[in-house]
């Protein structure tokens, strides 16, 4: 499936000279040269199968591919995600005329970063969100009221990834201007960025185009926060992407309820949109700005990285950091400079309290990983010692 205008190159995709010399590194691991491999990159995954985004004589071609394992640099097996640069081949017997053959991906470029969340269930393993991001958009509605926590929940995510961290408050005209001032305030301190989105005079995405402009963008929020819209908008400047035409529909949309404004899962599983940004010509498309839309989140865990809580929340790690003792809990202990900020009013109560449980199920996160590390070693020694069991028995001349 070739997709125009075709004035499309790998840059445009995000492709730069350091992912030059890891492909030729990646080809020669593979005993071969970068020509004998397609250069592609992964821009949705589902079930069995992913999509591929390369280019051929100035167009995108899209690649469908199986859904494999691939050693990574460390000799560990790992599947790809959206996001990664693949070397791949076609698979002999597959395609025709009007289409690409199906590729095999056989190596993953070294990931410049690599964005995950914690599942919300018992479940102690990380699901991967995007690899090679650059920032991270946050996409909150300012109706109903925003939710603080989880804006320094997917904050601390980005930290932990080290990818840049905005905001962008959907649906502004829903509040009034005092209310709208408010939230900027108070929800974009910890933030590199924050935006207004605003649908009363226009949908207007310029702000959010110019931000994520040359970056790939993951757009991550709660389900009907308007992620998708965004995307539509971006991809088609100057129509209301909030019209029910097709053509303005690339990512399917659903109205939230007028109730309480809370939307459903539309977008169900995450993808990769090269933006198609005008040059001076106006038909050459954006130098690799490329946008991750991702599916609605109703419950978000907090990081098992520690660090990238103290740096999300950084007023409460500065005043910790005075504490008399290096171990301070910041309750009773004599000396603590956080109760002292707390007595005097220079720090907010529920800020702390919000830092306190999220530290506390960070370390739990930790300990469920650290026993399902532990159970997993213990059965691959467990079959290991049967296997060699078996061997043994077998040079002996004995029965299993």
């Amino acid at each position: 499936m070739t997709i125009t205008p075709a004035s499309y190159t790998l840059e445009t995709l995000g492709f730069d000279p350091s992912w030059q010399g890891s492909a030729i590194r990646a080809a020669f691991t593979l005993d071969g040269t970068l020509e004998d491999f397609t250069l592609a990159r992964v821009s949705a995954v589902h079930r069995t199968r992913c999509e591929l985004l390369t280019c051929e004589r100035g167009e995108l071609v899209k690649i469908s591919a199986p859904l494999r394992s691939v050693e990574n640099d460390y000799g560990e097996e790992e599947y790809p995600v959206v996001g990664d640069w693949v070397l791949a081949q076609p698979i002999p017997g597959t395609g025709s005329d009007s289409q690409p053959a199906e590729h095999k991906p056989l190596a993953i470029l070294p990931r410049r970063s690599y964005l995950t969340r914690p599942s919300a269930t018992r479940e102690s393993a990380d699901q991967s969100v995007a690899a090679n991001v650059d920032m991270l958009c946050i996409v909150e509605p300012c109706f109903p009221e925003p939710s603080i926590g989880r804006i320094e929940r997917y904050t601390a995510l980005a930290h932990a990834s080290g990818v840049q961290v905005s905001l962008i408050l959907t649906k502004g005209d829903l509040v009034t201007a005092e209310q709208l001032a408010g939230y900027r305030e108070s929800l974009g301190s910890g933030v590199d960025a924050v935006l207004t989105v605003c649908t009363d005079n226009g949908y207007d995405p310029a702000p959010v185009a110019e931000l994520v402009a040359g970056r790939t963008a993951a757009f991550l929020g709660r389900s009907g926060a308007g992620k998708s819209t965004l995307v539509n908008a971006l991809l088609n400047p100057g129509t209301d992407p909030r019209e029910d035409a097709s053509e303005n529909q690339v990512q399917a949309t659903f109205a939230v309820r007028d109730a309480d404004g809370k939307g459903r899962h539309t977008t169900t599983s995450r993808q990769m949109i090269v933006l198609p940004g005008a040059g001076e010509s106006g038909t050459e498309p954006s130098l690799g700005t490329v946008l991750i839309d991702t599916p609605g989140v109703r419950a978000l865990a907090a990081t098992s990285d520690s660090a990238a809580i103290d740096e999300t929340f950084d007023d409460v790690s500065s005043y910790a950091s005075s504490c008399r003792y290096s171990d301070c809990s910041h309750g009773s202990e004599p000396g603590c400079a956080v109760q002292q900020a707390l007595a005097d009013g220079s720090l907010d109560p529920e800020r702390f309290e919000r830092y306190r449980r999220m530290m506390a199920e960070s370390a739990r996160l930790r300990l469920r990983s650290q026993e399902r590390e532990y159970r997993q070693s213990n059965r691959a020694f467990t079959k290991a010692n049967k296997a060699g069991r078996r061997t043994l028995m077998s040079i002996k001349g004995r029965a299993n």
